[in-house]
């Protein structure tokens, strides 16, 4: 039996599905990249100061603007994180969420944390209402902040609804740009 014409089939149709899931972001394919190319500069910066503890800090970015969020020690390091992002080239604006904690987060929490981000990102992924890859969550201390765009304003108000809906939730921060015919 000749498996060629099996073989083209199967490749059409993986074709297919990955044009489909490329059309369906709001953002082009330049503006991800120019972003994720800040995003790298951001966190090299980051990750280069003696000050700033990286693995502390989450980098997002969008159309140029950074948003930094996570927990430091010292109000000097929110403040020099902020700062390295500024100086980074492309970056036009810092949204600078970094909280200052009076000692570490514990693994606890972190863990928790975690668990609360993963619960999230499954309900996304099973609800056709939001593309997953366009929204971004960060959670700190069962606060969820989600960032990203989306074409329509049902699902900006559909992912606040099903974060807050998520064991663990404490507050939902929705920083979600809707940007229709985007």
């Amino acid at each position: 039996m000749n498996t060629r014409p099996k073989s083209i089939l199967f490749i059409l149709a993986a074709l297919a599905v990955a044009t489909t899931l490329a059309c369906s972001s709001t953002r082009t394919v330049t503006a991800q990249w120019d972003d994720g190319t800040i995003n790298s500069k951001v966190k090299s910066k980051l990750a280069a100061d003696p000050m700033v503890n990286p693995f502390n800090i989450d980098v997002d970015t969008i159309d140029g603007v950074v948003t930094l969020s996570g927990k430091v020690e010292k109000t000097s390091a929110r403040q020099r994180a902020g700062e390295l992002a500024l100086s980074t080239s492309g970056v036009k604006r810092v949204n600078n969420d970094i909280e200052v904690a009076s000692e570490s987060a514990s693994v606890k929490s972190r863990l928790s944390d975690s668990t609360i981000t993963s619960k999230i990102k499954t309900k996304f992924a099973a609800d056709p209402e939001i593309d997953p890859f366009n929204i971004d969550i960060d959670t700190a201390d069962g606060v969820v902040t989600l960032s990203g765009i989306v074409a329509k304003s049902g699902a900006r108000e559909e992912a606040e609804k099903l974060a807050r809906d998520t064991k663990g939730v404490k507050d939902v921060r929705n920083r979600i740009e809707v940007r229709a015919g985007s």
